[in-house]
């Protein structure tokens, strides 16, 4: 009884590092990283940003664009049409922000929403390109 008491600990956190050093996807990486940047622009004190519903919210865009360049690169396009197609994201209307953020049921102006839709643009560009080079 006491052997398992003193090997639990080490047991227990040879499980969670073995959990957080786990493979993430492209997708995963660009996805918290692109909301931990969203979530720094974020300052006002009476809310904040929640990171995992957010992540979880921008998977399903970002693995469009990633299946979108894998999807080029299997159908053959050039270095060059891929950089147009990449530059094509830019173009308004492809990736729209809003103004105004709604939190249960009240409207807040959004923090910054133009620096918000740039991180977000720049986070599926790079995830495009992950997916173009057959990043996993």
């Amino acid at each position: 009884m006491r052997l398992l008491k003193q090997l639990l600990p080490v047991i227990i956190t040879s499980l969670l590092l073995n959990a957080c050093s786990s493979q993430q996807t492209s997708v995963d990486k660009n996805a918290r990283h692109a909301v931990s940047r969203v979530a720094k622009i974020h300052f006002d004190p009476n809310s904040r940003l929640q990171t995992a519903d957010s992540i979880k919210v921008m998977k399903p865009l970002l693995q469009q664009f990633y299946d979108q360049g894998k999807k080029d690169h299997s159908d053959g396009l050039t270095l060059a049409q891929a950089r147009q197609r990449a530059e094509n994201f830019k173009c308004p209307g492809v990736i729209t922000s809003s103004e105004k953020t709604t939190i249960l049921g009240q409207t807040f102006e959004a923090d910054e929403p133009a620096k918000q839709s740039q991180i977000v643009l720049d986070t599926a560009i790079t995830t495009y390109w992950d997916g173009y080079n057959g990043r996993p």
